[in-house]
């Protein structure tokens, strides 16, 4: 079996995270459905590329565990995909990605207008959803934290179309791949903290627990890139984006004086293991600040790192 082929199964968090998915996956397609025949068209094929509602459930199994009203976490989960299907659409046309989860991206079925409009649609109903919690003081807390996360994306997806991935230096991915991905990832749980009116250390570990899944994330997806899992193989080096084990090899490259080498012929099985086995030991030295968060959150981020080994493990014996 080809690596591009292999699937990955649903990863085990507390029960707390799936009590209500049901009611935010309908929420969420009754956001989608909307009195437009162009927009409901797009929208129906973004939706119908399902991912696992990773932010939805770090949002349920955050607020649950925490005390807070489920009409608020419920609310917010809703909220939380909805901004990050619309990354995931202005994302793909930045990127010029084909694929997503397998499937023409909107961009590529529609047209760039069309995911350009499909995305700003997300992010107004986004904010339009927040309205919809009923403890007015988390609707304040949740909007400031949701209107500063998408400047945040904004920041970091602006960096990384604007650099040239043959000149960037592994400290400058880095950063770049955690403005980029960690917002994302730190919003569902931050948003519980807020409401649960945690500060100080709680807030900042979540911080940099989040920065190095950002991280993780990102190093991840580039290698399944040069793979080809559910996306155009090697499309990050033919369009010149960012990609973390080119950008690796670039500088050994620069290190050592090569003259011009096939980038392509160096991307091997061994390349992948070594990259993969860093990603590993970045989650392995992540884990030492789990214990600065809530014990009733440690499970939650212990199932992302699982989730993660999963995936690594699965690409190094292939």
């Amino acid at each position: 079996m080809k690596l591009s082929q292999i699937g990955h199964s649903e990863f085990f968090m507390p029960p707390e995270a799936d009590e209500f998915l049901q009611q935010v996956k309908h929420e969420f397609a009754s956001s989608l459905a909307v009195d437009d025949n162009f927009l409901s068209q797009w929208l129906k094929h973004h939706g119908e590329s399902e991912g696992k509602w990773i932010r939805a459930r770090l949002a349920l199994a955050s607020g649950a565990l925490l005390g807070l009203s489920n009409q608020t976490y419920i609310k917010w989960a809703v909220v939380c995909e909805l901004i990050h299907s619309a990354s995931l659409l202005h994302d793909d046309v930045c990127d010029n990605d084909s694929l997503r989860r397998g499937r023409l991206t909107v961009w590529k079925e529609f047209g760039i207008p069309a995911a350009i409009c499909s995305g700003d649609f997300l992010i107004a109903e986004s904010f339009r959803k927040l309205t919809e919690i009923e403890q007015g003081w988390h609707q304040t807390i949740l909007l400031k934290l949701l209107s500063c996360s998408v400047k945040d994306i904004i920041f970091g997806q602006s960096v990384d179309v604007s650099v040239d991935s043959k000149r960037t230096s592994w400290p400058e991915y880095q950063q770049i791949a955690v403005n980029k991905t960690a917002p994302l990832i730190l919003l569902p749980m931050m948003g519980m903290f807020k409401c649960k009116e945690y500060a100080g250390d709680e807030c900042e570990a979540l911080s940099e627990i989040a920065n190095e899944f950002g991280l993780a994330y990102q190093w991840l997806n580039d290698i399944e890139n040069l793979i080809g899992i559910e996306q155009a193989q090697c499309s990050d080096l033919l369009n010149n984006h960012p990609n973390a084990v080119l950008i690796r090899l670039f500088e050994n490259k620069k290190k050592q004086s090569k003259n011009k080498v096939n980038i392509k012929n160096l991307i091997n099985q061994d390349l992948l293991n070594e990259n993969l086995n860093l990603v590993k030991l970045l989650l392995e030295n992540m884990m030492l600040k789990v214990h600065r968060l809530p014990i009733v959150i440690q499970p939650i981020v212990i199932a992302l790192k699982d989730e993660l080994f999963t995936k690594i493990n699965t690409y190094a014996k292939n």
